[in-house]
């Protein structure tokens, strides 16, 4: 019952105890998260629908990019406001709300009258597979509808140091989804399942974060100096957050190029190599403390060297036992072996780029406290069009393989972090 009133009245925390109490609770969401593919692998196993479902999430991320700005939009200028007096931050909070209400609303009727063109993506399928990749990207219109309000209202914790009620929302969303997709595919084995799970879990996850945030629920609207910067962020935040989303669905498109359950190896892949990164979700805690610091050298470097040495052991870990974990962690029930050999393959090339992708992940929002995300722009479309570049030219020389597509991805995190520490040193 105490656990429970900490949870629905949250006190201040400081980030020690932000990374232990994220930590447990990210590792009871990853828990949760790897049953739900377990149960996908063993009740279904890989096939052309979980590949359509795979890519579709994919196509989303073109939309879910204006949900996740907030990750770094709200919570700096929120923690600034804060500082300045409490009414200035309500005064903020409800502004944002106002402009997340707009946002979810143009951007989710967006979704629904794009999807015959955005589907058009998938250049490697046939006519009938790409109308099974609509139902699946129709399916998951809610799920973008409810992100916009959990990640609002989850920015505004953050920011004042309620990091447990975020990631205990995170959690529900992770329990829900696993418990709803078992069960689905369970009685019925329909791959539908899938995207539904997603969407009624987003739904009960979002009313717990709303719920909490009673006392947030004001919307205004006014435009001052703060909000005029807010929105000249906005716009160079999209392109920054889109990254995440153009990287995993370039990689998507190209494997459909390849045989069926390419794509579901490589979303696998990625999530068996991307482990470590969802249990110490370090940048969503790091971004408070170097936004009290104004992102000061001192600061970020402790955090480099840290963060390089922590994720170390883990990329020589997976790699090496790659075989082992996947087989461990997937290999029931209907997931076959060229399921296991094609996840291995993806697993391996991705966990090369794993300190680049932690690292590049505190990085952007270090660029953003520092109000200078214009070269971050830049980086990102040079990384983006070598990763195409390279891409494009293994598909003409008949070299396009799922190893190939993943170590791109690693190589262009690489990338990104040494030119944003580069640029970041002459600051």
């Amino acid at each position: 019952m105490k656990g429970l009133k900490g949870i629905l009245k949250p006190n201040r925390e400081t980030v020690l105890q932000a990374i232990f109490k994220s930590s447990f609770l990210n590792l009871l969401s990853r828990g949760f998260g790897y049953l739900k593919q377990v149960a996908i692998a063993v009740l279904i196993g890989f096939s052309l629908d979980t590949d359509a479902f795979f890519l579709a999430l994919g196509l989303l991320g073109l939309f879910l990019i204006f949900t996740d700005v907030f990750d770094s939009l709200g919570v700096p200028n929120l923690v600034r406001a804060r500082q300045r007096s409490f009414e200035e931050f309500q005064n903020l909070a409800g502004v944002l709300l106002t402009f997340t209400t707009i946002l979810a609303v143009v951007i989710t009727l967006l979704a629904f009258i794009l999807s015959p063109i955005v589907i058009n993506i998938a250049f490697g399928y046939s006519e009938s597979e790409k109308e099974l990749l609509k139902e699946y990207f129709l399916l998951l219109i809610p799920y973008l509808f409810f992100s916009f309000f959990f990640h609002h209202f989850g920015a505004i914790h953050r920011s004042l140091r309620h990091f447990t009620v975020y990631f205990f929302g995170e959690l529900l969303f992770s329990f829900f989804t696993f418990l709803l997709t078992t069960l689905g595919l369970l009685f019925t084995k329909n791959p539908k399942v899938l995207p539904i799970a997603l969407d009624v879990s987003q739904f009960i996850a979002t009313g717990y974060i709303v719920l909490v945030s009673r006392h947030y629920w004001e919307i205004k609207f006014y435009i001052d100096k703060t909000v005029k910067g807010m929105l000249k962020q906005f716009l160079q935040l999209l392109g920054v957050y889109s990254v995440f989303h153009l990287y995993a669905l370039i990689d998507r498109v190209f494997a459909s190029y390849l045989p069926h359950k390419s794509v579901s190896a490589l979303s696998y892949g990625w999530m068996v190599a991307m482990i470590p990164r969802g249990i110490f979700k370090l940048e969503n805690i790091v971004i408070t403390s170097l936004s009290e610091v104004n992102a000061s050298k001192e600061k970020v470097n402790f955090y480099v060297k840290r963060i390089f040495l922590l994720s170390l052991p883990f990329v020589v870990f997976i790699f090496v036992f790659a075989p082992y974990l996947v087989k461990l962690l997937f290999g029931y029930g209907a997931f076959s072996i060229v399921d296991m050999k094609l996840t291995v393959e993806a697993t391996r090339f991705y966990v090369l780029g794993l300190p680049f992708i932690f690292l590049w992940r505190v990085f952007y929002r270090i660029f953003q406290i520092r109000e200078n995300l214009s070269k971050m722009v830049l980086i990102l479309l040079i990384s983006l069009c070598l990763k195409l570049n390279i891409l494009f030219f293994c598909k003409i020389a008949n070299m396009l393989s799922l190893s190939y597509i993943a170590l791109t991805t690693s190589y262009a995190y690489f990338f990104l972090f040494i030119l944003s520490y580069s640029f970041f040193k002459k600051m």
